[in-house]
């Protein structure tokens, strides 16, 4: 550790490692040796007296000159001096004084200001005794780094880190300074070691599963007991998040570290000597246990008060066999080792958690849901093999910029001028929360916009603001304003644990929980209008039946929301506090509790998809059950308990019911604003098919989608999805706009093909009849931003409910955190294409398929070529149809290798640009087989073809070709069905395989070149008689005969482009879009276009 370096900036390691701390020399060393002395003299005279006028002229100017810089004082105030620090006659940074002492953080806001206005990316802020540098081009972040002024001036490690990184010719002449190359490899360096601490948990599980098992086991063998492999990993996970808090905790000073006998005692990092001196080390389970019982308990001893950890998560209840059974202390050491260390070449270093936030806890989320436990090993130690659980639920953790930038771009409208008491009324929702990082994020965010708030209408002074003081606004704001569900339980545990760590105030309890991050499938469940009009597992009907209307539901609901209310406005001051809320939560949740009975409704409702013995229940027989009137008691008793154990297996979550103050007052009448303020996150990106992971997961997860599949399509709950396979971020975004109130924000990490895909156009066109999106950001994962496969394309979507997109902002090309912080919080981007809602469906017909647009100029193309020329499928066009003719899977039987006497059957990737490589087919059918399956005859002529499968970044993406008679073809090329001569046929191949043509195919193209994407297609009808018709279907024929004939080719694009009537720049832009083009191929097309004008 680098003495006197504080701050979320900069990490320790990444500075030693890069040995920014090792010792300085020549010209520096003089210069240590005069701030040894200037610092000493400073030390006798200093004191909390100084005004700020004082600490500059005695500390800042002399330590800004020391370093190099010229400084030039721009404005003194009685609270403040402000200077600009000059290197080489140039203004580098700008520096703020505060008066001896005063709390740096109250600086960040006018610290920033002055770094914008100067026109720096840097701010020097001092207050005597320390140094702080915020970063003004990071307008949305409060990290920074902050150095003790003493230590600068005695240890050699800091001073050499200070001259390396902030003397002024550090700062001149460059557009990256050493400090900006140092954050970037702190940054690194944290995902480096996210991705260890990843590894180290899962050899921390494995490890501490088998001592659970093998203790169990020796315990058996005197009480006959038995632990199954399951319960062992669950205890074992709750013992590595106690582990993890606690290193969180004890490294952000959030515990009494100052305290020699809890520093020395009851820290986990005091068992580092202990864990990595011995290979045995007696006793060092029992330490654990009795740091686990001090942090639920807490204690009050003398100076020493240690403030109780409550929330379950130390609880012995929680985590019984932790408590009592006594662990190996070989395999706790493994463990410890694991989570407090990381390998490196022939030895480990330890892992400084100080250098890591809360948000990393997502990357252990994915790592633990990646893997199953197994005692398979022969030494019957517990392992873990790769489970595709994470796969099956579509599950990543998302990185920091993005959750800041999306949590920044939707709340903003709610928070901007918004007084304190409105922004605690805020109901901000992730519902597939994960690790929590949004939920974090947002905590984040409105808790700066409430201090805000206060200092805006006078109730604090800006300066005034301390550290504490903010940790209390996190918590309130946790506690009033943040909702999350998710279905797996370890999740939900593990948002707690985040969120507990970002708001975590000393002396105070750790925050309720348990009535806003709740654990339940956010996709599955029912309102009680839902139950009231729909058969149960049935397909849904139109006539609504008049079921439950006499039950008082309105008034239970009123006593269900005052009670929340309660939960929710209640302080949390003490232990006794938390305990009350505890107690009144379990009685809310209880079968007794005012909305007991209705849960039970809703949940044997939603059980007749998802339950075998309920599955196609009549409305008589429900109505029965829940009367208990007419069906015999064995009968009644059976269906209600496939009913519960339906519930409990797929966590039904019935949201009205659930966070019923949400929707409804006090009176149980619906709210004016029902639903929640905003609804952001990452939801799963994944089929509903199971067909990933091993052979059992892959069975359970077809299992599950078809009960979900059959839940989305019948019970009326989802309207807005296709009749192919859905996707699970389709459900999650219909799902968020029926929580969003009126009015209300959206903002959504989404795959791509939301914008593009067939079966989202249901979806994707409600989205844009029914909310004003007001971002949508494309993003290329080149940079691997979001920590998966390279070739993934994503989006960010922002929008209000209740209203209508007339123009999408689309914003592409963002590839690093700088970018994101340089986006408008909201607003107008002025950087955005704004693409109309006519073009749009000028494009795409009722698809709405938003067109990948990243400049003005692909929008002009794009609109004039739209508008310019009819569609391909328009019957005052061409009026083409393309379809497939067989699947290789389905009519295999037909199929043969033995050429004689057979057809060729062509795929896909025989077909080139204008080449049919008939000598690379593999399978061969009988001529009747293929008039039996292909009536009419079609492949007795020729006729045009094309690749469906391609992608936006193959060098050419519709690859066409016209077949010659006598061969048929597989499904992964699309025939034309419209009968054309061979001379329209051959126009059409010169056309489609042409750069123009694939220019705007890749505007809609992600994976699949399908039949509605050609339809749309621009495709200009040139009479025939003209020369333009009959040159391009002789070019298309001499390429066909040769199609390496540069020459020809040239004059091919330069035709096509002429023909679409683009202009040079047009065709100059078009070309630069086709990278992997050779690039004397596209400049001979730019040449021969350029003859023809």
């Amino acid at each position: 550790m680098i003495p006197g370096l504080s701050g979320s900036l900069l990490s320790h390691d990444a500075l030693e490692a890069a040995g920014l701390a090792d010792p300085e020399s020549g010209e520096a060393i003089a210069v240590h040796r005069s701030l040894l002395k200037w610092h000493a003299t400073l030390s006798r005279m200093a004191g909390p007296a100084w005004p700020a006028r004082k600490v500059f002229d005695e500390v800042a100017a002399p330590l800004c000159t020391a370093l190099g810089f010229h400084v030039v004082p721009a404005r003194s105030g009685a609270t403040a001096v402000d200077a600009l620090l000059q290197s080489s006659g140039e203004v580098v940074a700008a520096a703020i004084t505060l008066a001896w002492g005063q709390d740096l953080g109250t600086a960040w806001r006018e610290g920033v200001r002055r770094g914008i206005a100067a026109g720096v990316r840097w701010c020097f802020c001092f207050n005597g005794p320390s140094l702080r540098l915020f970063d003004a081009a990071r307008t949305h972040s409060r990290r920074y780094v902050e150095l003790d002024l003493e230590r600068i001036a005695a240890e050699p490690a800091t001073f050499a880190l200070t001259w390396r990184l902030l003397r002024a010719a550090a700062f001149g002449g460059r557009s990256q300074t050493q400090l900006d190359a140092a954050v970037l490899a702190s940054e690194r360096h944290r995902a480096n070691v996210r991705d260890s601490l990843q590894a180290g948990v899962h050899e921390a599980i494995a490890g501490l599963t088998t001592a659970f098992v093998a203790a169990a086991g020796r315990r058996r063998r005197k009480r006959d007991e038995n632990l199954s492999t399951r319960r062992a990993y669950d205890e074992s996970l709750v013992v590595i998040y106690r582990i993890l808090f606690l290193l969180f905790a004890e490294a952000r000073g959030l515990v009494p570290n100052w305290h020699p006998v809890f520093r020395d005692s009851y820290t986990v990092e005091s068992l580092r000597p202990m864990v990595e001196g011995s290979r045995l080390p007696l006793g060092l389970w029992e330490t654990l246990q009795a740091i686990a019982r001090l942090a639920h308990r807490g204690c009050r001893a003398g100076t020493l008060r240690v403030p109780p950890f409550n929330g379950r998560l130390f609880s012995p209840s929680h985590a019984p066999l932790a408590d009592t059974l006594p662990l190996d202390d070989g395999r706790v050491r493994e463990a410890l080792l694991a989570l407090t260390t990381r390998p490196e070449r022939d030895a480990r270093r330890r892992i400084s958690y100080a250098d890591l936030g809360v948000e990393h806890l997502g990357g252990v989320y994915e790592r633990v849901l990646d893997f199953e436990i197994s005692t398979a090993a022969p030494d019957g130690a517990a392992v873990l093999i790769r489970g595709g659980r994470r796969k099956a639920t579509g599950s990543f953790y998302t990185p920091r910029t993005l959750t800041e930038h999306l949590v920044r771009r939707t709340l903003a409208p709610l928070v901007a001028n918004a007084g304190p008491d409105d922004l605690l009324r805020l109901r901000i929702l992730d519902p597939a929360m994960g690790s929590g990082a949004f939920l974090v994020a947002a905590c984040r965010y409105v808790a700066h916009a409430y201090e805000s708030a206060l200092v805006r209408d006078g109730s604090v002074a800006s300066g005034d603001v301390t550290d504490d003081e903010r940790a209390a606004f996190r918590r309130i704001v946790a506690q009033k304003c943040l909702y999350g569900v998710d279905v797996n339980p370890m999740a939900v545990q593990l948002a707690r644990l985040s969120l507990w760590l970002a708001t975590l105030c000393r002396d105070r309890p750790l925050t309720f929980f348990d009535r806003q991050l709740r654990t339940g499938n956010s996709l599955v469940g029912a309102s009680i209008e839902d139950v009231r009009r729909h058969p149960s597992g049935r397909r849904r009907t139109h006539a609504p039946l008049p079921l439950l209307e006499h039950l008082e539901l309105e008034q239970e609901v009123g006593r269900a929301v005052t009670s929340h209310v309660a939960l929710r406005e209640a302080p949390e001051d003490t232990l006794d506090h938390v305990h009350s809320k505890e107690r009144l939560f379990d009685t809310l949740r209880s079968a007794d509790g005012p909305l007991g009975r209705w849960t039970a409704v809703a949940d044997l409702w939603c059980a007749a998809w998802f339950a075998d013995d309920v599955r196609g229940m009549s409305r008589a027989t429900f109505q029965s059950l829940l009367d208990r009137r007419t069906l015999p008691d064995q009968v009644a008793e059976s269906l209600l308990d496939s009913a519960r154990e339906a519930a409990a297996r797929e966590r039904f979550f019935h949201w009205r019911l659930e966070f019923p103050d949400v929707f409804h007052d006090v009176s149980g009448e619906p709210r004016n604003d029902a639903g929640f303020d905003a609804i952001i996150g990452n939801p799963p990106w994944e089929m509903l098919r199971g067909d990933s992971g091993p052979p059992s997961v892959r069975d359970a997860s077809a299992a599950a989608g078809g009960r979900l599949t059959r839940f989305t399509r019948d019970s009326g709950v989802y309207r807005l999805h296709g009749s192919g396979h859905a996707n699970l971020y389709q459900l999650f975004t219909e799902r968020a706009l029926s929580l969003a109130r009126r009015g209300g924000r959206i903002g959504l990490v989404l795959p791509s093909g939301f914008a593009t895909d067939h079966g989202c156009a249901q979806l994707r066109r409600h989205v844009l009849d029914a909310t004003r999106i007001d971002s949508l950001v494309s993003i290329d994962n080149r940079d691997a931003i979001f920590p998966v496969h390279r070739g993934l394309r994503f989006l960010l979507i922002t929008a209000t409910t209740g209203g209508l997109t007339r123009l999408v902002p689309l914003r592409s090309g963002p590839r690093n955190a700088a970018d994101f912080d340089r986006m408008p919080e909201q607003g107008t981007d002025h950087d955005a294409v704004m693409v109309s809602r006519e073009l749009v469906e000028r494009l795409s017909g009722h698809q709405v398929a938003i067109p990948d647009l990243r400049t003005r100029e692909d929008a002009a193309i794009a609109t004039r070529l739209a508008f310019g020329h009819p569609a391909a499928g328009d019957e005052d066009g061409w009026g083409l149809r393309f379809g497939r003719e067989l699947n290789a899977t389905d009519d295999r039987r037909h199929f043969s290798a033995d050429p004689s006497g057979r057809l060729p059957v062509v795929e896909g990737k025989q077909i080139q640009p204008f080449e049919v490589a008939l000598d690379r087919s593999r399978l061969f059918i009988d001529p009747k087989s293929a008039s039996a399956l292909l009536p009419g005859a079609s492949f007795t002529r020729g006729r045009l073809a094309y690749r469906d499968v391609a992608a936006a970044t193959n060098r050419l993406t519709l690859i066409a070709a016209v077949l010659p008679p006598g061969v048929v073809t597989t499904h992964t090329l699309f025939c034309l069905k419209t009968p054309l001569d061979d001379e329209a046929q051959q126009f059409l191949c010169g056309m489609f395989n042409s750069f123009v043509a694939n220019y705007l195919i890749r505007l809609r193209v992600s994976t699949h070149v399908t039949v509605a994407v050609i339809d749309r297609l621009p495709l200009p009808r040139p009479p025939r008689e003209g020369s333009a018709f009959s040159e391009m279907a002789a070019r298309a024929r001499m390429l066909t005969a040769d199609p390496g004939d540069h020459e020809s080719s040239a004059r091919h694009q330069a035709l096509a482009a002429r023909i679409y009537g683009l202009t040079v720049p047009d065709f100059e832009h078009i070309l630069a879009t086709f990278p992997l083009v050779p690039p004397g191929a596209r400049e001979a097309a730019m040449t021969a276009f350029v003859r023809t004008l």
